[in-house]
């Protein structure tokens, strides 16, 4: 399945006389998609050319990397405006790219993750400042995200082996930077993220 972009004709039987990944996230203005455009194309896009053209096909992996960023989707408007193509078509490959790159996470807990996320962040920013109570969040919904990161800033052990244990720059650092990866695998979905990391 996984077919890499390839220059016209390619030897593929499938004629590539529209643009490529990277001319239609510059045209469409959202370069910060590409990486993941390109990983959803190169997965399955050809397939998807064969039955709705190459444009729709580049497409519609544009706008489920949109979709699946955290940027706004491409809209079927600028669909329009930027290439002479039917916005249906465009749509329908999304789906397609979609069936053969599983689901992202579901959205109840891309929230949960993000909430923690930000816990984890506000601690790293009080732990930089040198307050290692952190910040005040304390029967605040933050609070029910990350109570084990919360206990630590206080000085509470969280359990038996986390005694002693203090809330250093350096872990609070990779605690983030997990976070920020698990979010964004759990947005693009996991063979997608797989896709995205060997691009």
């Amino acid at each position: 399945m996984g077919q890499r972009q390839s220059p016209a004709g390619g030897g593929s039987g499938i004629a590539n006389d529209g643009p490529s990944v990277d001319e239609a996230v510059r045209r469409l203005e959202v370069d910060a998609v590409a990486d993941i455009a390109r990983a959803a194309f190169d997965h399955a896009g050809e397939l998807a050319a064969l039955q709705h053209g190459h444009t729709p096909a580049v497409l519609g992996a544009v706008r489920l990397a949109t979709r699946r960023s955290r940027r706004p989707t491409v809209d079927r408007e600028e669909l329009v405006a930027a290439f002479d193509v039917d916005p249906d078509d465009v749509v329908a490959v999304e789906s397609e790219l979609s069936r053969h790159l599983g689901t992202p996470t579901p959205e109840s807990e891309i929230a949960s993750l993000r909430r923690r996320l930000i816990v984890a962040r506000e601690l790293l920013a009080a732990a930089e400042r040198g307050t290692v109570a952190g910040p005040d969040l304390s029967g605040s919904y933050l609070a029910v995200a990350a109570p084990f990161l919360l206990a630590r800033a206080a000085g509470d052990p969280v359990c038996l082996d986390d005694r002693g244990a203090d809330l250093d720059e350096a872990s609070l650092h990779a605690h983030v930077e997990r976070l920020e990866a698990d979010l964004e695998c759990a947005r693009l979905g996991t063979k997608l993220a797989a896709l995205v990391a060997d691009e």
